[in-house]
This record gives C-alpha cells, structure tokens and sequence, in this order.
C-alpha cells in the first residue's frame, strides 16, 4: 500500500513555540519545540525534542513512528508501548490516538502552509474526557 500523499505536507524540520497546560505532574507553561519528520515505511518518522522554559534538567526527547494505520511513541519517559496506537485522517488533520494503563493521548497533527500545527490531549484515566496538555506552532527550519 502506498503511503498517503497527506504525509508529504508534515515533511521537514519544524521549530517552534508551545503552550503546556497544567497536569497533575506538572505546571502551566511554554516550551520550545522541534520536530523532525522524515518519510517512513508506509509513513512517516518522527522525532521530538521538547524544552521547556525555565525548567532544569533534560529536554523530553520522542521518536515516533506512523505506518498505515498503526501509531508507536517512544520517549525519554521510558514507558514502552504494549499495543500500537492508531493513525487516522480527518479531513486534512492525522489524528494519533495511543491508549495504556496510564491513560490516552490523542495528538493532531495538520500542515498549513509554512506552518505546522500540533494538538495533544491526555485523559486519565482512559475513559476520562481528554484535556489539552500542549498546543505548538512550528514553522519550517
């Protein structure tokens, strides 16, 4: 199966600046983001550096991986997915829906021009109502 030509649109380097809502982990914030999007088998690549504002210690590294309709997200908080979750477009947005013990985060990723857009709600525990966590712009670098 060839990949969506959708993809083609998220492909690039992206810098940018995002709003963090608060958690029951953490603080109300910004941070500064870089993606990395590269094309995959049947999708894409992912790769994720986060830094937040102010805060000491190490960046939030991810790698993720989108391949047909399957979604893996491997970060530097160290927790394994046991399952994929799934990868879906709605209308001109990839919607990334991953589910554990821990609970659900749905990312939605959408390309406007030179800009890209990320959503990403969490919900805990999974049943629960999503609730943004963070929301960034990125333009291409």
């Amino acid at each position: 199966m060839a990949p969506d030509p959708r993809l083609k649109a998220l492909l690039g380097d992206w810098t940018g600046t995002e709003e963090l809502f608060p958690t029951a982990w953490t603080e109300a914030g910004s941070a500064r983001g870089a993606l990395s999007v590269e094309p995959g088998p049947d999708g894409i690549l992912l790769d994720y550096v986060e830094s937040r504002d102010g805060a000491d210690g190490a960046p939030l590294v991810a790698h993720a991986v989108v391949a047909g309709a399957g979604f893996w997200w491997f970060d530097t908080y160290g927790f394994t997915p046991a399952t994929p979750g799934t990868a879906v477009w709605q209308d001109d947005v990839l919607v990334l829906d991953r589910r554990s013990d821990r609970g659900r985060t749905v990312m939605r990723l959408r390309a406007e021009g030179d800009r890209l857009v990320l959503e990403l709600d969490t919900a805990v525990p999974a049943d629960a109502d999503p609730a943004p966590l963070v929301r960034g712009v990125y333009t291409r670098g």
